[in-house]
């Protein structure tokens, strides 16, 4: 009895779980489907099931897509996005691993209070602190400039409290065989702490290439050049033509999507290996 009882409400949590999926990719299928689709079509599908069918396979299926890559700056864009991207991820990695390990490894005065501000940090909105940001990238002379775009997001309170929380666990014993072989702080750290850590680095690497890729306001304040311009920034430009088609934007917004996706999915199982190994052991 308890058998049969248990997977019954096995089945019914299984069903809820894809009917809540369900609801929320009923957007993208909508999205993807129109995409391909001219705006009359769209209008015609707009209260039907049609909707979330794509149309039939013909000469014009890609022609939305065709026309935003071939006269829009959306690829540009991308580029640059996964070029900062890119520079964001190793810097990040580099410079919140070795603060998360200093803080879980490195004795020094007050460490726990550190750790104490960092946690608090947390809690603190982005979009609060990003008016000071500015104002000192301004001041510094490096608005419309890669270099002030990118060094306010090196730093994340975030990414240095899963750094530590992972490295609290490693034994200590590793260090004291890395001393015994002359192994320096650094090189113990590249070599051996960060390879032994590759969920959470994976975490952090796709949670800062999904930041960058989704931020809209740091880079509308400090970008002016089109040529400099990230993926957001590009999406709203081109929506906000008048020559802009309700299926091209749908055609852009999905271009935009997909690799988030893409990523999201490959990298799932590492994101929550990194997040849960951060509470299993407090040092």
């Amino acid at each position: 009895m308890k058998s049969n009882k248990r997977k019954t409400i096995e089945i019914i949590v299984c069903v809820i779980m894809i009917g809540v999926s369900l609801l929320f990719l009923f957007p993208i299928i909508w999205m993807i489907a129109n995409s391909f689709k001219g705006d009359a079509q769209i209008i015609q599908d707009m209260n039907t099931f049609g909707a979330f069918i794509p149309p039939t396979l013909d000469r014009n299926f890609f022609s939305n897509y065709i026309t935003i890559i071939q006269n829009s700056d959306l690829m540009k864009y991308m580029a640059n996005t996964v070029f900062y991207a890119a520079i964001l991820i190793v810097l990040s990695v580099l410079v919140n691993g070795l603060a998360g390990y200093a803080l879980a490894k490195i004795k020094f005065p007050f460490r726990e209070g550190w750790v104490l501000v960092i946690t608090l940090l947390m809690i603190v909105p982005t979009e609060t602190i990003i008016t000071i940001n500015y104002m000192m990238i301004a001041k510094a002379g490096l608005l419309n400039n890669i270099i002030g775009y990118i060094l306010p997001l090196i730093v994340n309170p975030f990414n240095i409290f899963l750094f530590r929380q992972v490295f609290v666990q490693l034994p200590d014993e590793l260090r004291e065989a890395a001393e015994m072989d002359h192994c320096g702080t650094l090189k113990y750290f590249l070599k051996i702490v960060l390879p032994m850590s590759k969920s959470v680095v994976a975490t952090v690497s796709v949670f800062t290439f999904l930041n960058v890729w989704n931020d809209f306001i740091w880079p509308s304040l400090i970008f002016t050049s089109n040529d400099l311009l990230t993926v957001q920034i590009g999406l709203n430009s081109i929506t906000a033509n008048d020559n802009t088609t309700t299926g091209q934007v749908l055609a852009t917004i999905s271009l935009i999507t997909i690799p988030v996706i893409i990523i999201y999915s490959l990298f799932s199982k590492q994101i929550v290996e990194g997040v849960t190994t951060t509470g299993t052991k407090e040092g």
